[in-house]
């Protein structure tokens, strides 16, 4: 008897943003994508974080590795930005997102001193960050009163 063990499997990447975003705009862009996450974390068993601002995209996404591969490449081919670096990728124990999180990485004070705990710079950067650096930023930041995260369950009642 063969046994098929999937394993759970995180992947962290940015890519540069390739939007322009007006206020309208990014309201659709985020409903969209919270959309298009929910309808994954049903049918695929994805979940995970994006993150973005005027520069960059960073998303972790958590899941089958195959299905994970399969996200990618899609992604790959998304007009909305380019340059696609992976973080990190590998094997987790248990999962650091349960759903799907979408926010903006905003300036404020707040915020700037958020982003200066996870990198040397007091704005989302992640040119000059390390994958786990990445996943704290976005755990601190869907956690933080002041960010602007919006979950995929109560997306409707937050735009």
């Amino acid at each position: 008897m063969i046994t098929l063990v999937i394993s759970l499997h995180r992947l962290i990447f940015y890519s540069r943003n390739e939007e322009k975003f007006t206020s309208e705009s990014m309201k659709a862009f985020v409903r969209g994508v919270l959309e298009s996450c929910s309808k994954h974390d049903r049918e695929g068993g994805l979940t995970g974080a994006l993150l973005f601002n005027e520069k960059y995209f960073v998303q972790v996404m958590e899941g089958a590795p195959t299905t994970l591969s399969a996200k990618l490449w899609e992604l790959a081919t998304d007009k909305r930005h380019s340059t696609m670096v992976i973080m990190g990728a590998g094997a987790v124990c248990r999962r650091a997102f349960l759903s799907w999180s979408v926010g903006y990485a905003g300036r404020s004070t707040e915020l700037d001193g958020l982003y200066m705990r996870y990198s040397p710079r007091p704005m989302l950067d992640p040119t000059v960050m390390t994958a786990d650096s990445a996943l704290g930023l976005m755990e601190d930041f869907m956690r933080a009163e002041v960010g602007q995260f919006v979950r995929h369950a109560d997306a409707r009642s937050q735009l």
